[in-house]
């Protein structure tokens, strides 16, 4: 059956989108200004009005990044970036709203990856608003110690691009049947942290009302000194020296990403190009040491997080190094770590301690960490590990960064949910509409109920209680806790 044509009105013009089994979707939806030309690096604008009807219907192009393809499918890529996916029930509203920050390590990934469909969400009764925002250089490199105040908010704009995405949503939103009064942001891995970040900024407040933070941690950010030191291998990369730096602004986006991979292979941790915290930038503070609690959390992470890269990049068993470190700040600890996780896990081979060790530092002790803020703050938070794992697939897979993405959204029957879930077995189809249900009712205003779920408590440092995401799915209090002792000196 062929799709049926819809329209929306907005203050800003009206849209043609498309109905399909009870879903409306608007692709490729400008919530900013086109940031390119002598708006490179500057805080994007809110979007012009246009004359007409604005063709909805198919999605925009993916912000620059490494490479032309993300996965397996061919993505276009353009600086011209700021578009947003709206998923909204076709009955009545007005609905809660979600709106999705995808994740890439701040360099790569796309709000319209097929894994983040937000069809079935939606027929849950939430309006899913997926976006797009600046990565890499474009969107983190450190500009105001060489251009100016002008340029204070440069090596933020990953995170001030979901700001106006916020912003866009409340003024917008109702239009599509939205309750601008009901917004929860959420996000995975570097989404995740694009979350966790504007719990803390205060160009945030008050943009959202509840939040979602998945694989991710409000404490992955660079300190000046470390952003200096990554525009200056950029420039370096580039034949140009600081006194050149005005001329950024017109270096083609190619020469820019290569410019960007050189920066990255010179720098000595995970994730060169991040959110730098500034006193003089819109993030003056490290964002876990700022949290408000005002925002209920849905927070947690996966068994085996870290199972995805020693797949995906080959790193096998090898001891970690500092190169692969995400968060820790002394990482002269590393060798106390590893040590500490020899003598925790005698059984395990190297491969499977490396998993354990980089899991734990690069998602699940930040996770903690903003649990334990939230409610040092006064506020709420629900804790989940997510647990449940194939149990036969070719590349031993467990729990690994990513697989809960298509549990969430009900994509399961993608490529990635199919290469994740192992083809997709029925318990891991029932998995999925619990979890869908379960988030669906946080986004509405409650707790995260489902049918087949246990009563999901409230996360405190005391009992430490967290839902184990699994078949059965079940509620214990500080899972791992012998493993996370070892982390209580670290970070």
């Amino acid at each position: 059956m062929l799709d049926a044509m819809v329209r929306v009105r907005t203050s800003l013009g009206e849209l043609i989108g498309a109905e399909s089994d009870g879903v409306r979707v608007f692709r490729g939806v400008p919530f900013a200004a086109p940031p390119v030309g002598p708006a490179r690096f500057r805080p994007a604008r809110p979007a012009p009005a246009w004359h007409g009807v604005r063709d909805a219907r198919e999605f925009a192009r993916a912000a620059p990044q490494p490479i032309g393809q993300y996965g397996a499918a061919p993505v276009d890529i353009d600086e011209d970036c700021l578009y947003l996916n709206v998923f909204a029930p076709a009955e009545p509203g007005p609905h809660p709203v979600l709106v999705w920050v995808h994740g890439g390590g701040y360099t790569s990934g796309a709000s319209f990856e097929a894994v983040y469909d937000g069809s079935a969400l939606a027929r849950h009764g939430v309006v899913v608003v997926t976006v797009a925002y600046r990565l890499g250089v474009l969107g983190l490199l450190h500009l105001r110690h060489l251009l100016g105040d002008a340029y204070a908010d440069s090596s933020a704009n990953s995170l001030l691009d979901v700001v106006r995405a916020l912003r866009w949503v409340r003024e917008h939103i109702a239009a599509f049947d939205g309750d601008p009064g009901r917004v929860t942001l959420g996000g995975v891995s570097a989404g995740g942290k694009v979350t966790a970040n504007l719990l803390a900024l205060p160009a945030a407040r008050g943009l959202f009302h509840r939040a979602i933070v998945q694989s991710g941690g409000a404490q992955t950010v660079r300190t000046v000194p470390e952003a200096e030191e990554a525009t200056g291998h950029v420039l370096a990369a580039l034949g140009l020296g600081p006194d050149r730096a005005a001329e950024l602004v017109d270096v083609p986006v190619p020469d820019l990403l290569a410019a960007q991979a050189e920066a990255i292979g010179r720098g000595t941790a995970r994730f060169v190009f991040r959110p730098v915290v500034d006193p003089d930038g819109p993030l003056p503070a490290v964002p876990l040491h700022t949290i408000r609690g005002d925002v209920p959390l849905l927070l947690g992470s996966n068994q085996d997080e870290e199972e995805m890269f020693v797949v995906t990049e080959r790193s096998g068993g090898r001891e970690p190094v500092a190169a692969d470190l995400a968060n820790l700040r002394r990482p002269d600890r590393l060798a106390e770590l590893v040590r500490g996780y020899a003598e925790l896990y005698p059984e395990l081979n190297g491969r499977s301690r490396r998993i354990r060790l980089l899991t734990a530092e690069s998602y699940g002790i930040p996770t903690v960490r903003l649990a334990e803020a939230q409610h040092a703050a006064g506020g709420q938070a629900y804790m989940y590990r997510f647990r449940w794992a194939p149990k036969a697939h070719p590349q031993r897979l467990g729990s690994p960064h990513a697989i809960d993405i298509p549990f969430v959204f009900g994509t399961l029957d993608t490529p990635l949910g199919r290469w994740l879930t192992g083809g997709v077995p029925a318990e891991a189809r029932a998995l999925s509409g619990r979890i869908r249900q379960a988030w669906a009712a946080f986004v509405a205003g409650g707790p995260p109920v489902a049918d087949g779920l246990p009563d999901w408590p409230l996360y405190d440092p005391t009992e430490r209680r967290t839902m184990l995401l699994d078949v059965p799915a079940t509620v214990v209090g500080d899972p791992d806790r012998e493993e996370r002792r070892v982390w209580d000196h670290a970070m």
